[in-house]
């Protein structure tokens, strides 16, 4: 990457985070009013699919940044905001009996899918030394190869969706997306909790971007941590998330959704504090392994907790406002680590914000989960 290129890549997926907050209850509310939560799944992961493969014309020169920056921000954004029609229609292809399990399993299933795509992707393009379809390694296309991959990989594995998901008829009384969406507002203020929900998942989401964006920084800096090893540390880390989100789904049927992500964060606490006071490399692995356990259900339980609650007619929306929390305020961890970080020169201080963010998580969610009732 060139001089200057991380902070616009900082710059440029800050700047869609907010525009996905932006449209995010929008596109909810037009998909309830609609009805077209298949059509609209299918149309954002192929914009967002293409634009992804047109990065293997992005080469390693300075003319392309611009290029590269914007079909970057172009697929960030489309897939990014699949999730919300993906994550309401959770609720509509199942029974509340077994919501948590098929969000577990789905969950952990893109973890899993995620470490053999990264497997695949290192033995056939990276680490050969002479790359498959003679790949030109002077002009980076072993890298931008990956890109290709991807996009494929996405399109392949929502063929499903694009073939088997039913489509879904649109409310009898047909509201603009701007009246959908005033309605979806009053749905969230009207459930109890609701907002208190949004706002704690805010937090802790918050606490996870951070994890999941200086992990590897902290474990090389802290431990000495090499590239072999930091790879490793991820695909471990993404291996125990993907079996703790499936664990989770069944625990989530049986106790509920909100019991399960108090569960998770509570180990995800302890995990995260022994890991930055530890100062033993094996019992880091350890602790970082059992991390990746707890974060699964915590995630895959949160959104059983807003499909539960959401009415049918308003599930698209009620998401949208899901998605807002999740990336209306994401930088904040990030910063307030490299806040810490300069001002003590300690990273194990810069990581304390994930320690503070799932905290503050805990101590908002509900007090009482409707979900059981």
């Amino acid at each position: 990457m060139p001089e200057g290129g991380s902070v616009v890549w900082a710059y440029m997926t800050g700047i869609t985070a907010i525009l996905v907050a932006m449209v995010a209850p929008f596109l909810g509310s037009y998909a309830d009013s609609s009805g077209k939560f298949k059509e609209l799944i299918v149309f954002f992961i192929c914009i967002g699919s293409i634009a992804t493969g047109l990065l293997w014309f992005a080469r390693p020169d300075t003319a392309f940044i611009t290029y590269a920056i914007i079909f970057s921000a172009i697929s960030i954004f489309f897939l990014e905001s699949s999730f919300i029609f993906y994550n309401a229609m959770l609720g509509k292809i199942t029974k509340k009996e077994n919501i948590g399990t098929l969000s577990g399993i789905a969950w952990g299933g893109g973890y899993i899918g995620a470490v053999i795509a990264l497997t695949i992707v290192l033995a056939v393009f990276i680490l050969p030394e002479s790359p498959a379809f003679s790949l030109d390694k002077s002009d980076s296309e072993h890298i931008r190869a990956t890109m290709l991959f991807a996009a494929g990989w996405a399109i392949i594995f929502s063929l499903p969706i694009m073939i088997y998901l039913p489509s879904f008829r649109k409310q009898e009384r047909r509201y603009s997306i701007f009246s959908s969406l005033k309605q979806s507002l009053v749905e969230a203020a009207k459930i109890r909790y609701m907002t208190r929900f949004l706002f704690a998942r805010m937090a802790y989401n918050d606490g996870l971007v951070t994890l999941f964006a200086f992990g590897g920084i902290y474990a090389a800096k802290v431990f000495n941590f090499s590239q072999l090893e930091i790879i490793l540390f991820a695909i471990c880390l993404n291996i125990s998330a993907g079996f703790g989100a499936m664990i989770g789904g069944y625990i989530d049927d049986s106790i509920g959704p909100l019991k399960t992500i108090k569960i998770g964060l509570i180990g995800l606490f302890l995990c995260g504090l022994v890991a930055i006071i530890t100062p033993y490399k094996l019992l880091f692995w350890f602790v970082g392994i059992g991390l990746g356990l707890f974060v699964g259900p915590i995630q895959s339980a949160s959104r059983t907790y807003i499909s539960l609650e959401a009415s049918d007619i308003y599930k698209g929306g009620l998401f949208g406002l899901y998605m807002v929390s999740g990336k209306l305020t994401s930088f904040i961890g990030p910063l307030l680590y490299g806040w810490l970080v300069m001002l003590s020169g300690y990273d194990r201080i810069g990581m304390s914000v994930v320690l503070v963010l799932i905290a503050a998580g805990y101590l908002l969610l509900p007090p009482k989960d409707n979900t059981r009732n």
